[in-house]
């Protein structure tokens, strides 16, 4: 018969045995909650997809499995985004294992499009079941080095849509083996994997979007902004462009050139409002014009088309124009139009006076007429025409107004220098800081090109700024001196730099300048002429950034060349300066290479 003792002694030891085993239990519970609430910390830190994933594997392996792989369902694909691997030779196998293909969870992605799909659990996987799932006999010696004992696969489905597929599983070394415990652990945190991968695709929907709206608004501005300015035959022209405000590089004001029958017609002009509304008006006014005027040459005709339209748009839509019809003879005196814009200054060394008188904006009334006049522009005379952005823009001293505008450009022939002047003086009055878009266009007859050059030098020359506008630098060291110093005095000016740039390591340096001071620069040679041992070179340079706006001014290089390589060069800013040097010097003097 059993004593009482006994039974007593067996129950106390079934007891600490029941108690260690909840002891047990409670400890891998707790386990568990601290695996979910370090992923939990890891989808908080907001990384990367890939980065959260990453780190989500590191906590699973080796603290709940001996492997892990993460795989998402893409366009209709599962793709392996992760995988890691504890224990022997882990770093082979877990390379391995990110390279192989997902069979089994690519099946189960196939049946979870159409349903739920619960989860699978696999133990002691022999040979057989290794094959069924291998590729090839590589693979199937791949899968066996693995030594699995135990897995489980389930499914990440976030908002009833299936994501991708978590698999962990254990391996001989550990020991350990997966139960049905950790199928509904599995389970719970697929969960918290789907979330993430769900709000992962939402901030990248919403990324995506984004970039297609800012590619979008990048291309419709690119659309809108004034282009590179054309060759006038026997005329010069300067044009600036500065927007108001730096999250946009387009608004309300807008300069053109474009042939019409009998010559060019040259426009400035300026719409109320600001911001996408003033960009629609002036996209709207632009080809107006240039459609009106290239089919009638007559700039009044052109502003009567434009008031029709914009009388015919929906809400007001007023603007003001100047419109200059120039023939590429300079003598002959320009046909002026203006409608509501401030008129165009006649520059003739210190006078300055208005060309033509002012008349009706655009858009206001449907009976409002404009006239045209006639203003002959001599050599050593520009007509320079700002709009409103320019003489209302506000300072510590109040309105810059017409005085200072007068006062800036009295005494200059150069529509470069011109343009440059008004700008400087602007800029300094407001601090930087404008109110309104500001644009601003002069025009002046130039001087006639004395000889061309021979077809050899002016493929030299068109091969020069060729390999600049495609920042070539190896291709601009092929024809230029290697002892040569350059020193470009717009891109110099904006990033500060006083000394020049020297050699082939100069060039690199000075490239990479030319892409942090602006968006976009382009130098276009028009004319190459012969003028004794010195190539002159006229052209016109064309450089737009989000916070200076565009510059496209007419320039003028002067080059030395021997031996069919570039050595030396210098740059004006005013092409007249350059002829001037010429027809004053037998040599050419120049000693710096300037872009």
């Amino acid at each position: 018969m059993i004593s009482f003792s006994a039974v007593a002694v067996a129950a106390v030891v079934v007891a600490t045995v029941v108690a260690a085993l909840a002891l047990v239990q409670v400890r891998r519970v707790n386990r568990r909650f601290g695996v979910l609430d370090e992923v939990a910390q890891v989808v908080d830190a907001g990384g990367s997809l890939e980065e959260t994933l990453e780190a989500i594997a590191a906590i699973l392996v080796p603290e709940v499995g001996d492997f892990c792989t993460i795989d998402l369902i893409e366009e209709g694909r599962v793709r392996r985004a992760v995988a890691r691997v504890s224990g022997p030779d882990a770093e082979d196998a877990q390379a391995g294992l990110a390279a192989r293909p997902p069979v089994l969870q690519g099946e189960m992605a196939s049946t979870a499009s159409r349903e739920r799909v619960p989860p699978r659990f696999f133990e002691y996987v022999d040979d057989e079941a290794l094959r069924a799932v291998a590729a090839d006999e590589e693979d199937f010696q791949f899968l066996r080095s693995l030594r699995i004992r135990t897995g489980l696969t389930v499914e990440l489905r976030a908002r009833g849509k299936p994501t991708g597929m978590l698999t962990i599983g254990t391996r001989s070394h550990s020991g350990r083996h997966l139960g049905a415990s950790d199928v509904h652990f599995a389970s719970v945190l697929a969960g918290r994997v789907a979330l993430t991968l769900d709000n992962a695709g939402l901030f990248s929907v919403l990324a995506r979007a984004e970039r297609e709206r800012a590619e979008i608004a990048e291309t419709l501005q690119r659309g809108l902004l004034p282009p590179p300015l054309p060759h006038i035959p026997s005329w010069s022209v300067a044009a600036m462009y500065r927007p108001a405000g730096a999250e946009n590089e387009i608004g309300g004001d807008f300069y053109d050139v474009f042939r019409i029958a009998g010559g060019w017609m040259v426009v400035i002009g300026d719409v109320t409002g600001r911001g996408a509304q003033a960009a629609a008006v002036t996209a709207h006014a632009r080809y107006t014009l240039r459609t009106a005027a290239a089919i009638t040459g007559d700039p009044v005709i052109a502003l009567r088309t434009l008031n029709r339209e914009l009388l015919a748009r929906r809400g007001t839509a007023l603007c003001s124009v100047a419109a200059m019809a120039v023939s590429e003879d300079p003598a002959e005196p320009v046909q002026l139009a203006i409608a509501g814009h401030p008129p165009p200054l006649l520059i003739d060394r210190d006078s300055v006076a208005e060309a033509c008188e002012p008349a009706p904006v655009l858009g206001a009334f449907p009976d409002s007429e404009w006239d045209l006049c006639a203003t002959a522009v001599a050599r050593d005379q520009q007509l320079v025409v700002v709009t409103d952005g320019v003489t209302e823009a506000e300072g510590d001293k109040g309105r810059f107004g017409e005085e200072r505008l007068r006062a800036a450009v009295a005494g200059l022939s150069s529509p470069a220098l011109a343009a440059q002047r008004i700008e400087g003086v602007l800029h300094d009055f407001t601090a930087g800081e404008l109110d309104d878009d500001a644009a601003i266009i002069a025009i002046a007859p130039a001087s006639a090109d004395v000889s061309p050059a021979p077809v050899v030098e002016r493929e030299l020359v068109e091969r020069l700024y060729a390999a600049f506008n495609s920042r070539d630098p190896e291709e601009i060291t092929t024809i230029c001196d290697e002892g040569m110093k350059f020193f470009p005095i717009g891109t110099a000016e904006e990033i500060g730099r006083e000394a020049p740039y020297v050699g082939p390591e100069g060039l690199t340096e000075y490239l990479l300048d030319v892409e942090k001071a602006w968006d976009e620069l382009l130098i276009t040679p028009n004319v190459v002429e012969r003028h004794g041992h010195s190539l002159l070179v006229r052209g016109r340079v064309y450089a737009r950034s989000r916070q200076l706006g565009i510059r496209d001014m007419p320039v003028a290089w002067i080059w030395d060349v021997a031996d069919g390589r570039f050595v030396r060069g210098e740059v004006f800013r005013d092409p007249e300066e350059a002829v001037r040097r010429l027809l004053t010097s037998s040599e050419g003097n120049a000693s710096e290479f300037n872009i």
